[in-house]
């Protein structure tokens, strides 16, 4: 562990223009609901769900459309008030076409997501109820968050680590929650302490985001640790983080858990508390449309669903030079 330049780091790393400046100052707006909306059966690392709805079926906002296929794997909700139009193989992400369920948006719903008035942060048999909220890690993977919180036989957690150093060039997003949101990020990161059994929870940020630190810094306590590490690429990746914060690297080979900690991202977190503490399962999530080649860049918050073209004319669309 290095820790020159005012904070500890890992040994080599590259430094990358950042080209944050374009919307680390904006803060996070929603994103306008579009008239339909696809959502794929595999979102996630792991088995595809299965769907429990029927064409033709109205939903709600919020409502379970689709059932965990397997262990490692979690349902689905509707982003919107709408009805089901089709179940059919769509062009997924990764350019496979791939079994998902459209919805055609309520025109006349307020889309407002009900929040359940019975939740408490009970965490009595959460490892079921994450999985049945669709949570997942928003740090770019989208890992079964209950599958991390399911900790082997012989295995235990002694730390609780939270990724918020975001040190990928342009993006924002994530930098963005926890200036808006500390609250949950804190939040959520002692949920994942208690439900680990951990001792700590550790929220690593890079000290490009002060604002970042302070606002959680002011919300913090004696069980969530703020640190500050160095701007650099890949601090971001876990077993980067966790020999910039401790000091330790994480065998070949290994997970973390094999050092007694389990990484997350400041997303996931914070879709945790939501979750625990207000009953809403995951179907929306915050993106940053960012470059030159953005007519209006912004951070945003984006149903899942949501086509990428739709995304792209919000923000005014491509400039001249992307089109080069």
């Amino acid at each position: 562990m290095s820790t020159s330049h005012g904070g500890p780091t890992f040994h080599h790393g590259v430094h990358p223009p950042e080209n944050k400046h374009w919307t680390s100052g904006l803060s996070i707006e929603r994103m306008p609901f579009v008239d339909e909306l696809t959502l794929p059966l595999s979102q996630h690392i792991g088995a595809p769900a299965k769907a429990i709805v029927t064409v033709g079926q109205d939903v709600k906002r919020g409502e379970q459309i689709a059932a965990p296929g397997g262990f490692v794997s979690t349902s689905h909700h509707a982003p919107v008030t709408g009805r089901v139009v089709a179940i059919e193989p769509r062009l997924h992400p990764n350019g496979k076409m791939m079994q998902s369920i459209v919805i055609r948006t309520d025109p006349y719903s307020s889309q407002r997501l009900p929040e359940d008035p019975n939740a408490n942060g009970d965490l009595t048999d959460a490892v079921k109820r994450v999985q049945q909220a669709g949570l997942v890690g928003l740090g770019g993977a989208a890992f079964p968050s209950h599958v991390k919180l399911s900790v082997p036989d012989g295995k235990h957690v002694d730390t609780i680590v939270i990724n918020g150093c975001e040190c990928e060039p342009f993006l924002t997003c994530d930098h963005r929650i926890m200036v808006e949101r500390p609250e949950a990020v804190v939040r959520g990161t002692k949920i994942l302490v208690e439900l680990a059994g951990a001792s700590r929870g550790v929220i690593g940020v890079e000290l490009n985001k002060p604002d970042a630190i302070a606002a959680l810094k002011s919300v913090s306590s004696t069980v969530v640790e703020i640190k500050g590490v160095q701007v650099k690429y890949p601090q971001g990746a876990e077993k980067m983080l966790i020999q910039s914060i401790f000091g330790k690297q994480v065998p070949a080979g290994g997970l973390p858990l094999d050092l007694h900690m389990v990484v997350n991202n400041v997303g996931t977190a914070a879709s945790l508390a939501d979750f625990f503490d207000r009953g809403l399962p995951l179907v929306e999530r915050v993106v940053t449309v960012t470059g030159a080649g953005i007519a209006r860049p912004r951070n945003l918050m984006v149903p899942l669903g949501t086509p990428v073209s739709a995304v792209l004319e919000y923000c005014g669309g491509l400039t001249d030079g992307a089109r080069q």
